[in-house]
């Protein structure tokens, strides 16, 4: 029996992955050997693959591509190895973790030479991600605008780039990630904000500025550092949108089991599963309205068994201490991002 090239890999990384939970930590491997080439991988490939073959770089891009197929992985790929390779031009040998992170982020966040003074910013004309497309690692790499889930993924992979084994891992926090670095060298612990130019951030600013409550903390839910795996069922958020907005509900169900199947506590995967329930009661209630009727037997039957199933996911969520963001949290966090933009419209 003869394997293509695609099928021999995953076959190769299946096979090693019953020896991954002998030898592994409870959630990151001692170390990484991320698989970067693009042999035609899918999204739902995702789940089998252990996670010290993990590439978030590549992976970030097969799930832009199912959400675009026009999407290009090769060239996208050439423009991270293209950008990895000018920062150890820069770093000129040194390669301390603290060194590495500091210079990808000047190569991000500065302007010169290194970025053809193009640097990547925040996109202040986007701050909710009200276009999907936004949030795809792609996008920001084209437009160089991005946002708190677009700004970690690219720092991620071009730091996977430059050594896979440096911990420097995505965060989650209320509606927002970041990045974390532990310092080999000196044990040190950063939180980079990649939407503030990389600069460090403490994890009590984060606690007292999103309103993060203790539970959630001691969940795990926030401010723990994710695993690969974890970060990229958090990216398959634009998908469920996109198809939630589209009202193909069970499209978007489809994606939010994959979240679950990628990361068994996955925020995105719970509530999106328990908001689309929701909807899927909702418009059959909506329907008997419209035709001015009373629901059927078999109506009444699937709005609750969709009220249930949407109760028992969001139910999970918040015991992990999720919170539903309030209108007083989003008109904050515009206002922040207004005076932002006027700063920057001043200089």
């Amino acid at each position: 029996m003869f394997f293509s090239k695609r099928q021999t890999i995953l076959f190769i990384a299946l096979l090693c992955s019953g020896f991954y939970s002998a030898w592994a930590q409870p959630h990151f491997p001692e170390n990484y050997r991320p698989i970067r080439e693009y042999i035609e991988q899918t999204m739902w490939d995702l789940p089998e693959i252990p996670e010290e073959y993990i590439d978030v770089g590549l992976w970030a891009l097969v799930i832009a591509k199912e959400f675009d197929p026009e999407v290009d992985i090769e060239s996208n790929l050439q423009s991270l190895d293209s950008m990895a390779a000018e920062i150890n031009r820069m770093l000129a040998g040194r390669d301390k973790d603290i060194e590495k992170t500091s210079m990808t982020r000047t190569f991000l966040y500065e302007s010169g030479v290194w970025n053809n003074h193009h640097p990547f910013t925040y996109d202040l004309d986007d701050p909710l991600g009200k276009r999907p497309e936004n949030q795809l690692l792609n996008s920001y790499l084209t437009s160089r605008k991005g946002n708190c889930l677009s700004m970690p993924v690219l720092f991620i992979a071009l730091m996977e780039r430059l050594d896979p084994d440096v911990p420097f891992h995505a965060v989650r926090a209320p509606l927002h990630l970041f990045c974390r670095l532990r310092d080999r060298q000196n044990g040190d612990i950063w939180n980079v904000e990649t939407t503030n130019g990389g600069h460090p951030a403490r994890n009590q600013w984060y606690i007292e500025t999103l309103n993060i409550p203790q539970k959630a903390i001691d969940s795990g839910l926030y401010l723990q550092d994710l695993t690969k795996k974890e970060l990229l069922a958090d990216l398959l958020q634009p998908l469920i949108y996109k198809y939630r907005v589209k009202e193909d509900y069970a499209t978007a169900l489809k994606y939010a089991d994959l979240a679950l199947q990628i990361d068994s506590t996955s925020t995105v995967g719970l509530v999106s599963k328990g908001a689309l329930y929701a909807c899927l009661g909702y418009n059959i209630a909506e329907k008997a309205r419209n035709e001015q009727r009373s629901l059927t037997p078999s109506d009444r039957i699937k709005v609750n068994r969709y009220k249930m199933q949407s109760k028992k996911y969001i139910d999970i969520a918040i015991a992990r201490g999720w919170q539903p963001e309030t209108q007083e949290q989003q008109r904050d966090y515009l206002s922040t991002i207004r005076k932002q933009k006027e700063k920057k419209e001043s200089n």
